[in-house]
């Protein structure tokens, strides 16, 4: 398995990936109300947190089904991770700084920054380590 992903170090950067993404999914569609609860959110972000949650979840999936297809060609789903989490970062950041965080409940932490940067690094890291292997164009039967 690591020889499909280019050694080592590209399979646990991958896995680490994928394993942060179940993490974030799982407290967004199974234990948001813990998450409401840390963040002081509000019942009525549910809904949001839900919808994130599918989004990250698919993602997990995604990361999961490419750890045992193999990598070659998953250049897109990369790609979009790493903006995503790029974005993620920035948003983030802005949000905990910002005027949302000085709302009376809400418990702003870095993490809503700190946690989209690492995934940016990891992804990053990834597309530029994995080029050769995830723009790999799969052979077609002939």
């Amino acid at each position: 398995m690591a020889e499909s992903f280019g050694g080592s170090l590209n399979l646990i950067i991958w896995l680490l990936a994928t394993a942060g993404a179940g993490f974030y999914a799982y407290r967004c569609l199974f234990a948001k109300e813990g998450m409401i609860e840390q963040y002081g959110f509000g019942d009525q972000s549910a809904f949001v947190i839900n919808l994130v949650g599918s989004f990250v979840g698919a993602g997990f999936v995604m990361g999961v089904v490419i750890l045992f297809a193999g990598p070659q060609g998953a250049w897109a789903f990369v790609t979009y991770s790493l903006v995503q989490s790029a974005i993620g970062t920035i948003t983030g950041y802005r949000m905990v700084n910002g005027p949302w965080a000085k709302v009376e409940g809400v418990k702003a932490t870095a993490e809503g920054w700190i946690a989209p940067l690492i995934f940016t690094v990891l992804y990053a890291f990834l597309l530029i380590n994995m080029q050769d292997i995830l723009y790999e164009i799969a052979p077609t039967a002939v």
